[in-house]
């Protein structure tokens, strides 16, 4: 993390998740770990006429994880679910504009692995 503001952006989202919770009517509920540090993620959503229109996560685990998954579900709510079906790995490392090791990005990476997997946004 070289860039003293992405630093802030990171403990920004760390201390103030963005979307933190759990929707109890949610039209998905998904849950994933990254084994290799223990980051917990829990995600609900809802979905009305292909748009997610809310989206919440809630977990354990590191600062990179947790701020990754807020920002990321903030770029995402709202969207087509076909515009969630193009990102890319590389845009969501992207949005947190940080340069990780290989075991820093599976933190990163945790809620777009999880939201990919789960059934209405997959390939």
């Amino acid at each position: 993390m070289q860039d003293p503001l992405y630093r802030e952006i990171i403990l920004e989202h760390w201390n103030n998740p963005q979307n933190f919770g759990e929707i109890k009517d949610a039209d998905f509920v998904v849950d994933d770990n990254n084994p290799s540090c223990g980051d917990l993620i829990h995600l609900t959503g809802k979905i009305r006429d292909g748009k997610l229109i809310n989206i919440k996560f809630t977990g354990e685990g590191c600062a990179i994880s947790r701020a990754s998954a807020s920002v990321f579900t903030e770029k995402i709510k709202g969207m087509e679910i076909s515009d969630i079906k193009k990102i890319t790995p590389d845009e969501v490392l992207e949005e947190l504009g940080l340069q990780l090791t290989p075991a820093r990005m599976k933190c990163a990476l945790l809620v777009y692995q999880t939201i990919k997997a789960t059934k209405p946004f997959r390939e």
